[in-house]
């Protein structure tokens, strides 16, 4: 159990972060009007990653598929950020 509350914890922060990071990426003149509210979002999409772990069956596969979460935003936002 405290390997999922762990991983949710661990994983949940920067993938939230990511998943805004990408979100403000995409939208029109790169979200600097919804910075604001995407900040206010962070705080409810962590949670809910943080409580989302508790479905897994075992801390393994919570860590091994909220960490390959992180793994596939990152590479995503990595690739846009691309020249060309």
């Amino acid at each position: 159990m405290i390997a999922r509350c762990l991983a949710g914890t661990l994983l949940g922060f920067p993938l939230a972060a990511l998943l805004l990071a990408l979100l403000l990426y995409v939208l029109p003149a790169h979200g600097e009007a919804f910075l604001i509210p995407a900040l206010i979002l962070f705080f409810p999409l962590w949670t809910a990653f943080m409580a989302g772990a508790y479905v897994f069956r075992n801390g393994t596969r919570a860590w091994l598929v909220m960490g390959g979460a992180n793994v596939v935003v990152f590479a995503a936002l990595w690739l846009m950020r691309l020249p060309g």
